[in-house]
């Protein structure tokens, strides 16, 4: 059992029916920018990665939904892909991926945040991209005052000492830094975010991801 209580699998609510998806943003700092995001984003289709998922890509960012489970595994095999290869459409350059991942909204305009049977957190696995990656990274339980799930502090606090135990997590000014192969920080973002979905009805996280940046920051 983890740090985060996790409800029992029987009446357990639907990718679906819950809403768990996420939209993000990518952009490869290069000229050929276009070619960079578009093939990236065919690469992955061609892969197989977008089977099991709706995803609809507007003027300012992709919009990722899964229809069934494991929803966390196919968000994060997809965005792990879209990043890996406009890495290499882009030489090894520096690209950013701004993404939010939202759990329990899925009527965009409404939220019924009173769910029963939410889904348990099964960890996703992803393969090594060979592409190491630092991110920003932050974690909502969205919580209304006066919930019988209690203050949002402590959920916060255990999904990090969870992240902590993966050895990519440090700390920094207004956000959790991860640092590892792309496929692990996101793998580490996820499996918090899901865990902590486990327990409560609405949660949100947010990641800023650079890799190949000109900048380099020492590691603690």
């Amino acid at each position: 059992m983890s740090t985060i209580d996790q409800p029992a699998a029987t009446g357990e609510v639907a990718p679906r029916q819950l809403g768990i998806g996420m939209r993000f943003s990518i952009h490869p700092h290069c000229d050929d920018f276009v070619d960079v995001i578009l093939g990236a984003l065919g690469d992955v289709e061609r892969a197989g990665l977008t089977a099991g998922l709706d995803v609809v890509t507007d003027d300012v960012s992709t919009y990722v939904t899964a229809r069934d489970a494991p929803a966390e595994q196919q968000l994060a095999r997809y965005l792990a892909g879209v990043i890996a290869a406009a890495s290499r459409r882009s030489g090894g350059g520096h690209v950013v991926a701004h993404a939010m991942f939202s759990r329990g909204c899925p009527g965009e305009v409404s939220c019924d945040l009173a769910v029963t049977g939410l889904p348990g957190a099964t960890p996703v696995d992803l393969p090594a991209t060979g592409v190491p990656a630092a991110a920003h990274w932050s974690l909502y339980p969205l919580l209304d005052s006066g919930s019988d799930h209690g203050d949002h502090l402590p959920i916060i606090e255990a999904a990090i000492a969870r992240a902590k135990e993966r050895g990519t997590v440090a700390s920094t000014h207004y956000a959790t830094r991860l640092s590892g192969d792309v496929a692990d920080v996101l793998a580490t973002a996820v499996d918090a975010w899901a865990e902590v979905g486990a327990r409560v009805p609405h949660v949100v996280t947010h990641l800023t991801v650079s890799v190949g940046s000109p900048t380099t920051v020492p590691q603690p």
